[in-house]
């Protein structure tokens, strides 16, 4: 059970609010005893004490009343005796103004336990003074007052009580419902940053870093051919690589610069461009892909830009740290869309746990997919390879769970190869 609003009182010193109404009701109790303005009490006679016991009784019940937020307690057992021992010996009208604050304060300023208890006594002492009444025979104008009293005169500040105390707790719950709501759009937004952050990131490295990587590579290999062809031919692809990393990466320092949320940098990435990449590698680079696999009808466009960058990671590993013969087979069937690249390995290089491979598998899980990447083991017929093989779905389903590799693929990578993780 949530705790009440305003289960603890506040422990402060005494309110300025709470001066001016003890103050207020003082007031009222001397112009009205002043005034003369006063009832007989319901005793009456002999048993009717002074004006003046009525107004120092009065002004103690005013005084409790500076204590109404702080110690709200207070008023019921001071106030509230004072009050009804006025009306039924006194006569004082102010004491009827008394009452009603002293079952109201607890009410309202109270914990929830004082304010139950308020009314469950409030409730019993009207109940215990009509049936008195009634046992000692009254007349019909004396218990039609007492009912009057016993009713309105106690359930008036009881109700109104509740009524403001539900009022307050609502809007302390709407004040926290909003705060929360309010971290809740902070906590959105600085996520819907670090998405795109880590967006630019992926980018950065799948695109920017592929095209560098095949600058390198040209230019490395134009240093080392003899034939002017050949030569030109590898200086005009790191050019073309060139302009194209130069490209990209201002079209991310524009979306870097812009205020504008969710906008995502536009990149020069291919089949074509990843296919020169690796026969930049490999002149005798097997590369097979699917028409379909550029069909939006057959291919979800999110899943076509995941697979690209799958790809381009992939084909930029295998420019940087492996070696021919290089094959990427790329074949959708049925609901399925399948990559599969492999190159030779470099020395004797083990499987990292750095950006590209935790990218490879980011952008297949995000789009209901799987991504495996390792070498084979040195003890089967492809000792040496190193292979990336994913499956995505030709729809994108960001719940789905990842599946296993399909069916029929060469099963000479064995299943230990270890899952790439972002």
């Amino acid at each position: 059970m949530s705790p009440d609003p305003v289960e603890r009182p506040e422990r402060a010193a005494i309110d300025r609010r709470d001066v001016m109404t003890a103050v207020g009701y003082a007031a009222v109790v001397v112009l009205l005893a002043v005034s003369g303005a006063r009832n007989s009490g319901f005793v009456g006679g002999s048993l009717q004490w002074s004006p003046w016991v009525s107004v120092v009784m009065m002004l103690v019940a005013c005084t409790s009343l500076l204590w109404r937020r702080r110690l709200p307690v207070l008023a019921l057992v001071v106030a509230g005796p004072l009050a009804v021992a006025e009306i039924i010996v006194g006569g004082q009208i102010s004491a009827y103004f008394l009452l009603f604050e002293a079952l109201f304060t607890p009410v309202m300023h109270g914990s929830l336990r004082l304010a139950r208890v308020t009314t469950g006594l409030a409730i019993c002492v009207a109940i215990a003074a009509i049936l008195v009444a009634v046992a000692l025979g009254v007349s019909w104008p004396i218990l039609l007052v007492v009912l009057l009293v016993s009713t309105l005169v106690v359930s008036t500040p009881l109700l109104w009580g509740w009524e403001v105390r539900h009022h307050r707790s609502a809007r302390l719950v709407a004040e926290s419902l909003a705060d929360v709501e309010h971290e809740l759009a902070v906590t959105r937004a600085a996520h819907a940053v670090e998405t795109e952050r880590r967006t630019i990131a992926h980018d950065l490295h799948d695109v920017i870093a592929g095209h560098l990587s095949a600058v390198s590579l040209h230019t490395n290999l134009a240093s080392s051919l003899e034939d002017r062809e050949a030569r030109d031919r590898s200086l005009t692809t790191a050019r073309e690589s060139a302009h194209a990393a130069l490209r990209d990466l201002r079209s991310m320092i524009g979306v870097l610069s812009t205020e504008e949320s969710g906008t995502l940098p536009s990149v020069t990435l291919d089949w074509p461009s990843l296919s020169t990449r690796l026969r930049g590698r490999d002149a005798e680079a097997r590369i097979r892909i699917d028409p379909a696999a550029t069909d939006p009808a057959r291919l979800e466009p999110s899943v076509q830009a995941a697979l690209l960058r799958i790809a381009a990671e992939a084909s930029t590993n295998a420019v940087r740290h492996g070696q021919a013969p290089i094959s990427l087979s790329v074949q959708v069937s049925g609901d399925a869309v399948i990559l599969d690249l492999r190159n030779r390995r470099t020395g004797a290089a083990v499987p990292g746990t750095g950006v590209g491979r935790g990218a490879i598998s980011h952008r297949a899980t995000a789009v209901g997919g799987s991504a495996t990447s390792g070498p084979a083991p040195e003890d089967s017929a492809e000792a040496g390879t190193w292979r990336v093989l994913a499956r995505l779905p030709v729809r994108a389903d960001s719940t789905a769970p990842p599946t296993d590799p399909p069916d029929g693929t060469d099963s000479s990578v064995p299943s230990t190869i270890q899952e790439a993780r972002p």
